[in-house]
């Protein structure tokens, strides 16, 4: 590697690079992450967008779509949010920096993570005080399976319009 100027001396690896962010808000690599991460475009059904309206804000920390390496999003959710049972095509870290979410009986709260393995389904609802999740994967491209069809999906715990803090 030639450290002056950033290149790993002819090899075919990307340029090294380093990236700050602040969970705040969005990176700088916010500008070429993938709108869907879902290559194909069909993981995105038209009910995820009325289902979720006002209860999701997603921030890009780290994005690789030219290598479909290493990303790191978080999200922030509005309380009582419920996602339906679903599973990704890669394995993936889910770490809580704030409020909490419930899988089943197990409550997961701020410095608490779940891992989970390629293809794992499942389903979770968000705490009474929301939750703000980062979300580290292994690729910047995934897929999303839903178990049901939309008109399936369970309401939220707690109404929008009572969703106080509300993303």
């Amino acid at each position: 590697m030639n450290d002056s100027d950033g290149t790993d001396g002819g090899t075919d690896r990307p340029p090294a690079r380093s990236l700050f962010f602040d969970v705040r808000e969005d990176s700088t690599d916010a500008a070429h992450a993938p709108p869907d991460p879902d290559p194909t475009g069909r993981s995105r059904l038209p009910e995820t967008g009325p289902y979720f309206a006002g209860r999701v804000q997603r921030r890009v920390m780290v994005s690789n779509p030219d290598t479909d390496g290493l990303s790191l999003t978080v999200f922030e959710f509005a309380p009582g949010t419920v996602l339906p049972r679903h599973r990704h095509n890669v394995e993936y870290i889910e770490f809580v920096l704030a409020g909490s979410v419930h899988h089943g009986n197990r409550v997961i709260r701020a410095g608490e993570g779940v891992y989970r393995g390629g293809n794992a389904p499942y389903t979770f609802t968000v705490g009474p005080e929301g939750a703000t999740i980062a979300d580290f994967r292994g690729h910047t491209f995934y897929t999303t399976e839903y178990a049901d069809p939309p008109a399936a999906w369970p309401a939220h715990a707690v109404p929008r319009s009572d969703a106080a803090g509300a993303p």
